[in-house]
């Protein structure tokens, strides 16, 4: 057991031995894309039926056999944008499946970028197999609108918001705003070269981030016209547990509003930084981030080093919540 799940294990036990005392709310937040890494949710797969049995519905939902490229496929290949989606998201879900069997209070769901797509199962919003058709139509569209709009992303260390918006002139547009100082910018493919020079110049520090093009911009308004007639056909219900959405960073239970957000957070910027701090600020003080690798527990710490984050996605996480 590591420091960290030892920790998150007194934390539970401390929590129970006081339940008459200690009032805590908590939230489900699911990673965005970038969170994928060879054989994730094998170990859960081997473990767990009701993970075997998530796998196998959405391997047929999807028509591949998306299990085994997420316990086989290399790096590379789970880097494809219509791969990586599907991926996290089958992940994600199954993970969700066996915390979903604890004795844990949920009061929101989140998630960053695809993650917010991933709260619709668990939240009631859509069913399983739905969620899967919207989000190989979501990774579909997205790789479409970026070959018609060449595009890509830089992470801007060290900038924040106000810093950046007196800079765009047009040449790159905020797509997220993940931490107080972090901000991720979309671009037009041929403005690389000029839009890297402005932020250096400025004392900030650019990464080019391995995507295939620049989301959460204008460059992807075919994905949004296109994605908007898939949600149409899809059975929405009224959410059981509120969403946060990237697109208001507000709490949202009525399914037209949720159908909304998700549209538009395709070609807006994803409000991470005031998700995290509505939630907290309505009372949530421990978050569980639900799916593959840690991404947003290190981002959370950045937005309020006090926060909580326990990390759901192997066994020995499971583990330390019985």
């Amino acid at each position: 057991m590591t420091t960290d799940n030892i920790c998150v294990h007194l934390f539970l036990i401390c929590a129970n031995l006081c339940n008459k005392k200690y009032v805590t709310m908590n939230a489900v937040i699911f990673p965005g894309q970038g969170a994928q890494y060879p054989r994730m949710g094998k170990d859960l797969y081997d473990n767990f039926p009701e993970v075997r049995d998530i796998f196998s519905r959405i391997d047929k939902a999807a028509g591949m056999p998306l299990s085994e490229k997420c316990f086989y496929a290399s790096e590379e290949e789970l880097k494809d944008t219509s791969l990586q989606q599907l991926a996290i998201l089958t992940v994600s879900l199954a993970a969700f499946e066996v915390f979903r069997g604890k004795p844990i209070k949920i009061d929101y769901f989140s998630g960053l970028s695809l993650g917010e797509y991933s709260c619709l199962y668990p939240a009631g919003v859509l069913s399983l197999e739905d969620v899967v058709i919207l989000i190989r139509e979501r990774s579909l569209a997205m790789d479409e609108a970026a070959k018609e709009n060449p595009s890509c992303m830089f992470a801007v260390i060290g900038a924040r918001e106000d810093d950046l918006k007196g800079k765009q002139n047009n040449s790159f547009y905020i797509a997220n705003i993940n931490s107080p100082s972090q901000i991720v910018v979309s671009l037009a493919e041929n403005k690389k070269l000029i839009v890297k020079e402005i932020l250096t110049k400025s004392g900030f520090r650019v990464v080019e981030l391995d995507v295939s093009g620049g989301f959460h911009s204008t460059f992807m308004e075919p994905a949004r016209v296109r994605l908007k007639k898939v949600m149409e056909s899809l059975n929405f219900l009224d959410a059981k547990v509120p969403i946060v959405s990237n697109f208001t960073a507000r709490a949202h239970t009525d399914r037209e509003d949720i159908k909304h957000n998700l549209i538009n957070q395709l070609t807006h910027p994803v409000l991470w930084k005031d998700c995290i701090e509505f939630m907290n600020n309505k009372g949530v003080n421990t978050f569980f981030e639900v799916g593959p690798s840690r991404v947003l527990k290190g981002i959370l710490r950045k937005i309020n080093p006090q926060l909580k984050v326990v990390n759901i996605g192997k066994k020995e996480d499971i583990d330390v919540l019985e």
